[in-house]
């Protein structure tokens, strides 16, 4: 990691949610989280589209406006295969999940890492699936219900490497129950045969 700058002492918040997530409403929020956390690297993901690079420079600017250095506090890094990836989620004090826009992808595979995730519920499907997955784990206490709260959850995981010690032991114990459950899909699976037994 040291190829993108991110030192052995910092505090790795990994960002991995696609570009156009990133809602400029909560541009207030990393700046938050880099000013509480510090040393940090707040990383998140460059692919070769026009969304990451509007996002790197929306971000750059927020940052100068707020007095906060960008270039000391985010790493924009490239899409990584698989295993390169993991790494990442292995090294990381904690997984941010994007607001209003959530991950299920991004944010299972934070639990096959133990990975410690904080997450906001959002009012819509599209922004529950990481708040979803802590609930099932029983680690509801990391979904925030504001920015300050999100960044307050945020705070207190990279000041006490206990904590987070205690969240990564809590996930590896409990994510068999969510990777192995079968009672969405059953649920699911009765709901579209209803609908197309009335087709």
């Amino acid at each position: 990691m040291a190829e993108w700058g991110i030192a052995p002492d910092d505090r790795l918040l990994l960002a991995p949610g696609q570009s156009f997530k990133y809602a400029p409403a909560d541009d207030a929020l990393w700046i938050a989280i880099a000013r509480r956390c510090a040393p940090c690297k707040l990383v998140f993901f460059r692919a070769n589209d026009q969304h990451a690079a509007r996002l790197e420079r929306r971000l750059r600017a927020a940052f100068g406006e707020a007095g906060v250095d960008f270039d000391a506090n985010v790493r924009m890094v490239p899409w990584q295969q698989q295993a390169a990836y993991f790494a990442l989620l292995q090294r990381a004090d904690v997984f941010l999940d994007t607001i209003g826009f959530s991950g299920f992808n991004t944010a299972m595979q934070a639990v096959e890492c133990g990975t410690p995730i904080v997450a906001w519920e959002g009012r819509f499907m599209r922004g529950r699936f990481a708040s979803g997955i802590l609930r099932s784990l029983g680690l509801g206490e990391w979904v925030a219900s504001s920015h300050a709260d999100y960044a307050d959850k945020v705070a207190r995981l990279c000041a006490d490497a206990d904590l987070r010690k205690a969240v990564r032991a809590k996930i590896e114990a409990q994510r068999g129950q969510v990777l192995e459950q079968k009672a969405s899909v059953d649920a699911l699976a009765k709901v579209m045969l209803e609908m197309a037994s009335r087709a």
